[in-house]
């Protein structure tokens, strides 16, 4: 099964790049790829229910593109695997780190200001995909699919592009009782093509 998802995942990587080189042939559109961290945690929510979270560090790594629509004005998708999830502490005191692998496409709407060297504010909806998670969580507890935000600022030196966002889940991932929702807060340097 995981290789399944591996190929998977590997041809939508692939068709991503023809479809991303292709739209940048037809506009002055760029593409671009980038790796960050996320520090991401989850709150927990089930009446009194207190589960004290702390973040963990994971990996983001992404194809990036920026298509102008105006001066100012950019719509950017981007297309990433992540880690999400939290440090949680179970009854002997120790932390357990739950890990969630996704798929996820954030479209952004960009404002950039500045041409080879200038700032950029951004947010817009994600869409992801529950891929994998740490060997001792059971994937039938969780949804496959959520609907978050990211929203951040970012500076461009030339071809690179450094940013801050921050990721909060608005759908519940849990599959039972207790609501789960994912937040982080990402860095990462793009280099656009």
């Amino acid at each position: 099964m995981k290789n399944v998802l591996k190929f998977k995942f590997i041809g939508l990587f692939i068709f991503s790049m023809f479809i991303f080189s292709n739209l940048q042939a037809q506009s002055e559109a760029k593409v671009g790829i980038r790796a960050g961290v996320l520090f991401s945690n989850q709150d927990f929510k089930n009446g009194g229910l207190d589960i004290n979270t702390k973040a963990k560090l994971g990996l983001d790594v992404a194809l990036v593109a920026d298509f102008p629509v105006g001066e100012v004005l950019n719509i950017s998708p981007e297309f990433h695997w992540l880690q999400k999830g939290a440090k949680i502490e179970d009854i002997s005191g120790d932390d357990i780190t739950a890990t969630f692998n996704y798929l996820e496409v954030p479209v952004l709407v960009k404002f950039k200001f500045g041409t080879d060297v200038g700032f950029s504010v951004f947010a817009g909806p994600s869409f992801g995909y529950l891929i994998d998670a740490s060997k001792d969580i059971s994937l039938n507890d969780y949804k496959k699919i959520e609907i978050g935000i990211h929203a951040g600022a970012g500076i461009a030196l030339g071809p690179l592009v450094i940013d801050l966002r921050y990721l909060y889940g608005i759908s519940n991932i849990s599959d039972n009782e207790i609501e789960v929702r994912n937040n982080g807060l990402g860095a990462g340097v793009s280099l656009m093509f």
